[in-house]
C-alpha cells in the first residue's frame, strides 16, 4: 500500500476549519447533542418533544456557526491574506470540496435530528411544518449547487 505524502502546496493552512479534520470530533459532536437532548427532556418531561428542540437548537445554532459565519478565526495570520473572508464556515471546510466524509457526517446529523424529531414525538404535540423548515434549510445550504451563492445578497459581505 503506498503512502502518499502531501506537498507542501497540498496542506491545509486555514486555522479555521483545520480542527474539523481531527481525530474525535465527530465524537465530541455528537456527544454534545445528546447532552443537549438529556438536558432538555430532563427540563420537560418528554423525551420524544425534547428531541424537537434539540433539532430546533441545532438547526438555528450550525446554521449561523457553519452558513452564515464568515472569514477567519486568525484575521490577521499572513498566510491567509482575505481568502477566507467571504467564504462561510461550510465553504471553507475540507479546502472547498464537496462529497468528503466531514461534508457527508454534518450533513447526515439534520437529517438523523429529523427522523427523531418526528419520530419520537406524539404528532399532536410537535410542529412537524417547523422541522420539516429546518432539515430543508439545511440541507438545501449544504448543496454544491450553492456554493459562494448569497440569495438576494444577504450576507454577501
Amino acid at each position: 500500500m503506498p503512502h502518499h505524502r502531501r506537498l507542501p502546496s497540498e496542506v491545509d493552512i486555514n486555522k479555521s476549519v483545520n480542527w474539523i479534520n481531527s481525530p474525535g470530533v465527530w465524537a465530541w459532536y455528537i456527544s454534545l447533542i445528546v447532552a443537549v437532548w438529556l438536558l432538555t427532556s430532563a427540563l420537560m418531561n418528554d423525551p420524544g418533544l425534547a428531541w424537537t428542540y434539540v433539532h430546533l437548537i441545532h438547526g438555528v445554532s450550525t446554521y449561523y456557526l457553519l452558513h452564515w459565519t464568515k472569514g477567519s478565526m486568525s484575521p490577521g495570520d499572513p498566510t491567509e491574506q482575505g481568502m477566507y473572508d467571504r467564504l462561510t464556515v461550510w465553504e471553507q471546510m475540507d479546502s472547498q470540496i464537496y462529497g468528503t466524509s466531514n461534508r457527508k457526517f454534518f450533513t447526515v446529523v439534520p437529517i438523523v435530528l429529523f427522523v427523531l424529531a418526528t419520530h419520537g414525538a406524539d404528532f399532536r404535540k410537535q410542529p412537524l411544518g417547523l422541522n420539516l423548515v429546518v432539515v430543508l434549510v439545511l440541507l438545501i445550504a449544504k448543496m454544491p449547487a450553492l456554493h459562494k451563492v448569497r440569495f438576494f445578497g444577504i450576507n454577501q459581505y
